[in-house]
């Protein structure tokens, strides 16, 4: 029988090679992207990643393995450093401040997507949290080597080459890979206890991560639109 990435992946290859297809992307790769529409979508990132962090946390309270628990503390340990070691200081080489990050507020996409998480999590769980979390890092691996197979000969000469880079590294595909194998043996795991509920959990699972790519490839759509429609998440307090 199919593993449960493989099911995933079958569901939502098609919503990943739209979002390589996308303008945004697309612009990005050729180094064509206004640096202003790059500006935002770094903001935005940044928005996800603090949630992204949170529901990290959420999961790793969840966890009832204490291997899955160790893994969790990994996660969220590099999601961090990630955060505040990298992305903060690119944004300031964009002139992106600590005022500006904090009066700043996540786009209506951001807030529907990260809600919708959160939302699966308090609703159904470690298993489906986990799932949905994977959507994005896989999605972005899956993004930045198609990318760099279409684009080989114009990504060096573009601004953002780090951008691809970064996600097509060696390291962060392996890293990603270790993120699938424990959302697999997780999944083995669940059916063995309860097979009835097999078909019932492995298609809310699907669910849940097209979800999550449609979510993505909104967002997309949305950043190279310059859509700035704010809502609650971010510095500062409403």
């Amino acid at each position: 029988m199919a593993k449960l990435s493989e099911l995933l992946y079958e569901k939502t290859k098609s919503l990943w090679l739209s979002s390589t297809e996308e303008p945004f992307l697309v612009k990005m790769a050729e180094g064509t992207l206004d640096q202003s529409l790059f500006r935002n979508y770094m903001l935005q990132d940044y928005f996800y990643i603090l949630e992204y962090i949170k529901i990290l946390k959420e999961l790793r309270s969840l966890a009832k393995k204490p291997a899955m628990q160790r893994f969790m503390e990994e996660i969220i340990s590099v999601t961090e450093k990630e955060c505040f070691l990298v992305h903060v200081p690119e944004m300031k080489k964009l002139g992106i401040g600590d005022e500006e990050r904090e009066k700043t507020r996540a786009c209506q996409v951001v807030w529907d997507y990260t809600s919708y998480i959160h939302k699966q999590v308090k609703e159904e769980g470690f298993l489906a949290g986990l799932t949905a979390l994977l959507q994005c890092s896989w999605s972005y691996a899956y993004i930045g080597r198609k990318m760099m197979e279409k684009y080989g000969s114009t990504i060096p000469l573009s601004p953002y080459k780090a951008w691809f880079e970064a996600y097509s590294a060696k390291e962060y595909v392996e890293a990603n890979q270790l993120w699938i194998d424990s959302l697999d043996r997780e999944w083995e795991a669940v059916k063995s206890e309860n097979i009835r509920q097999e078909v019932e959990t492995t298609e809310k699972l699907c669910r849940i991560f097209q979800s999550c790519a449609e979510y993505e490839l909104l967002l997309w759509q949305s950043l190279y639109q310059g859509i700035t429609k704010m809502k609650g998440i971010g510095g500062g307090n409403d």
